[in-house]
């Protein structure tokens, strides 16, 4: 849609490599002419190598949040045949995602209505976008870096997830590292009590600190077409950010060049696929492309085409956030004691607490309580907890049905849908022939292990209904 298209162009250039930071100049051309920039910093807790292009894909990756309203990219770097592949396909996806899941398929009031799309107007054309993307300089990959196979970086947040998957691949693992990357705000707040347990108790922790944050809002201030009055009121979702992960892998890339890291690992937990329909013949990823397996597996075989062999993975895929709780509350009690999931956490008393109101926070309270644990002992307050079935019950939550449903049932005894069962199971995908196929082969096997003692059984997508599969165990 062209009315949205409020950028004649943005661009990426003037790139500077030191030897703890990499930073450059965005720059952002207004359809009336005017030219404003910006400059992106991201700063290491420890010395790296990096070249241009390395350093100028980590640039570009926050502005492919907004190229949906720009008429063209312009990359002022040195920019390779997988690259560009990879780079038009990200400007597609993301534009079908902000399209989709933003201006239409929308939670919250950020565009203006005159943004809004008319039903003749929701096309895949439209959803597309039209950023062309321009490049200044070419060069061949050559680079080739022999990574150990089992050393392992996980991207730390605080979250569950993240805190799992550290506590599961340390166990099978001891050459796993954390990579915590630093955003001022709200983000960091939520993961600033897991870096500092982990740096008073693990080595190999890293950190990246980034003004990333700021440089959203600085866009988010110049896109004519949002309602800014909604943008600035607290919300549990970005108004337009839906390309977050890639910012924060490849800026460690550095590091994982560094440490010869074979594997990165994300948080990315059970999204059901049977919940996930087309939006009027358009397919999408309900806004979570960069937290798909889709993702994952281009980004993976982007790595190897770039000589990086380094596999890029979920270990907690196939389980449910009800599952991934529980197995951190009762496996790791260091760990899930660290947990800060709210991104309105607050300082209070010399400790960060989250505000137990938001989404995140109810159903973070959620998951605690059915685990058998105590959302007190990650600071949540008492009033929280006894007003957590009214606010869940008032609240658009973010959930699966199926597992909200589940939840509310064994927590307050809600009258259970049916089909719920599969929420504490292990799930073979759509395209699996096998159990945890998307967990690499060496660390398949100690993971089935560890989930086969928490978890009721495999369950396997059959039309709309997830069905007990009769799956022949690990062996202990």
């Amino acid at each position: 849609m062209s009315r949205v298209a409020a950028f004649r162009s943005f661009s990426v250039g003037d790139i500077r490599i030191r030897k703890k930071q990499i930073s450059g100049r965005v720059s952002i051309s207004h359809k009336d002419g005017m030219e404003e920039n910006f400059r992106l910093i991201f700063s290491y807790s420890e010395e790296i190598e990096a070249d241009l292009n390395t350093a100028g894909l980590m640039l570009t990756m926050p502005l492919i949040n907004f190229t949906y309203f720009s008429e063209k990219l312009i990359l002022d770097y040195p920019v390779s045949g997988q690259d560009r592949i990879l780079l038009e396909k990200f400007l597609k996806i993301n534009a079908r995602e902000v399209f989709v899941n933003k201006i239409c398929r929308r939670r919250y009031e950020f565009f203006l209505q005159e943004a809004i799309p008319s039903k003749k107007e929701i096309t895949e054309e439209n959803a597309d976008g039209r950023t062309e993307l321009v490049t200044t300089s070419t060069f061949e990959d050559t680079c080739a870096v022999i990574s150990h196979s089992s050393s392992a970086l996980i991207l730390s947040s605080g979250g569950k997830e993240s805190l799992l998957t550290f506590g599961m691949m340390k166990d099978l693992n001891p050459r796993t590292h954390a990579y915590f990357f630093n955003e001022s705000g709200g983000h960091w707040r939520a993961a600033k009590t897991s870096y500092d347990y982990f740096r008073a108790n693990y080595k190999g922790v890293s950190k990246v600190w980034s003004n990333v944050d700021r440089f959203y809002r600085f866009m988010l201030e110049r896109l004519p077409v949002l309602n800014m009055e909604t943008v600035k009121k607290r919300a549990d979702t970005y108004p337009v950010q839906l390309f977050i992960f890639p910012v924060y892998i490849f800026a460690a890339i550095p590091l994982v060049r560094k440490h010869n890291i074979g594997n990165i690992l994300m948080g990315n937990e059970f999204d059901d696929p049977k919940d996930m329909p087309l939006y009027r013949g358009i397919r999408h990823y309900f806004g979570v492309f960069d937290q798909s397996s889709d993702f994952m597996e281009m980004m993976t075989g982007y790595f190897q085409g770039k000589g990086i062999s380094t596999r890029l993975w979920s270990a907690v895929y196939p389980i449910s956030g009800t599952v991934v709780e529980d197995i951190l509350v009762k496996r790791y009690r260091n760990l899930f004691l660290q947990q800060r999931s709210c991104h309105s956490c607050r300082y209070e008393e010399g400790a960060i607490r989250p505000c137990g109101s938001c989404t995140k926070c109810l159903g973070v309270a959620m998951f605690v309580l059915a685990a058998g644990g105590s959302p007190e002992e990650i600071l949540y307050d008492r009033t929280s907890i006894s007003d957590l079935e009214r606010n869940v019950n008032e609240s658009r939550m973010r959930l699966d049905p199926d597992e909200l449903s589940y939840l509310k049932n064994v927590l307050w005894g809600h009258p259970d849908k049916g089909n719920a069962d599969h929420v504490r199971g292990i799930h073979i995908l759509p395209g699996e022939s096998e159990p945890l196929l998307q967990i690499p082969e060496d660390f398949r096997r100690g993971i089935g292990l560890i989930y086969e003692q928490y978890c009721k059984g495999y369950y396997r997508l059959d039309g709309e209904h997830w069905e007990k599969a009769i799956i022949q165990k690990y062996e202990s």
